[in-house]
């Protein structure tokens, strides 16, 4: 790294149908209050006038013509960045102003580090609902609850030096989709390397998921391709520093599994009823959060959704599960290892 006071920073990041959001993430990362910043957005062939936005705006444009998916329009901006720093951004995240600086400070003051990795603020972006806010006081509240040592990382808005892609590579290109996983391959590689770190000094701010349908159907199919990395990284234990920790999707499925009871018996109904008390047990202090941070209408909602999403998650992983037991190329597709370039 730099050994001056402002080592240049890339900032890298890939879009796709992001004229929503991607001059507020654009923005914010050239207004950082780091002196030394370039701006690399890697469009990956949107169809929207996402490029229109970007050529307008003071950075570098990398126009690929097929679309690609994150992990490898990540890749490219990478190659064409000089900095000694990388830092991932998403199109639709803006940071807060010292954002990159903190980052910086934290490799200066470590600079075993492999990683730094920022947590979403306690507001969204853009204010497009309930649902939203659910999601973005979900996301700060459990994100708050992991600071320090960490495992997993968070490329909507992190760091690496260039030295560790250097050593261990990028991300893979061969995890390909939407929901392929490849930022959490590559943050739990990072991980086995090198000691990383989540802080509340590094805060994006995200225009999250507003509908309903498709957060479920994300964590349906997130759940279901994340078994075999989980079980590939035993020794890491990812599945602690989850958004939705085992214990709630359990009760939910559980409570939701046990109300065919009520059928044999009335009195069976006390059977769910004590499952769900034990998600709700579970998930109390982020209920408290959402009512001391939004108040008491909020809670009602929070506490539907995220049950709802319990159960989405629940179903995800035992089709995983169950695809990892008959199909052998799922079970193998974490398991070779990257080439380094």
């Amino acid at each position: 790294m730099n050994s001056g006071n402002s080592p240049l920073v890339s900032v890298v990041i890939p879009c796709h149908n992001s004229a929503k959001t991607i001059a507020l993430s654009v923005l914010s990362a050239l207004h950082q209050t780091h002196p030394s910043v370039e701006v690399i957005v890697v469009d990956d062939a949107s169809t929207d006038n996402t490029r229109e936005i970007v050529g307008k705006l003071d950075c570098a444009l990398i126009a690929l013509t097929e679309n690609v998916g994150a992990g490898p329009a990540r890749n490219r901006g990478i190659a064409a960045s000089r900095g000694d720093i990388l830092f991932f951004l998403d199109s639709d995240v803006a940071l807060a102003p010292e954002a990159v600086a903190n980052a910086v400070k934290i490799f200066q003051e470590n600079p075993s580090y492999g990683a730094v990795w920022g947590v979403y603020g306690d507001r969204p972006l853009v204010d497009d609902g309930v649902v939203e806010w659910v999601q973005v006081l979900y996301g700060h509240y459990r994100a708050t609850r992991k600071l320090g040592a960490a495992r997993t990382g968070h490329f909507a808005s992190g760091a690496i030096p260039r030295w560790v892609i250097d050593e261990i590579g990028a991300f893979d290109e061969r995890l390909l989709g939407q929901y392929a996983n490849e930022d959490h391959e590559f943050s739990l590689r990072i991980a086995e390397h090198y000691p990383v770190i989540r802080t509340l000094s590094v805060i994006g701010y995200h225009d999250d998921d507003d509908q309903l349908s498709s957060i479920l159907r994300k964590l349906y199919r997130r759940a279901g391709s994340l078994v075999p990395l989980v079980l590939k990284q035993r020794e890491l234990k990812p599945e602690r520093e989850a958004t939705h920790r085992p214990a709630e999707v359990a009760a939910a499925s559980l409570a939701t599994a046990s109300l065919p009871l009520v059928l044999v018996s009335p009195y069976l109904a006390a059977v769910p009823l004590a499952f769900l008390a034990w998600f709700i047990s579970v998930d109390l202090p982020l209920f408290n959060y959402v009512r001391r941070t939004a108040g008491w209408r909020m809670v009602p909602p929070s506490v539907f959704l995220s049950f709802l999403y319990s159960l989405a998650i629940s179903a995800g992983a035992l089709s995983g599960g169950l695809r990892y037991v008959l199909d052998a190329r799922f079970r193998q597709r974490y398991r070779t290892p990257v080439e380094v370039h």
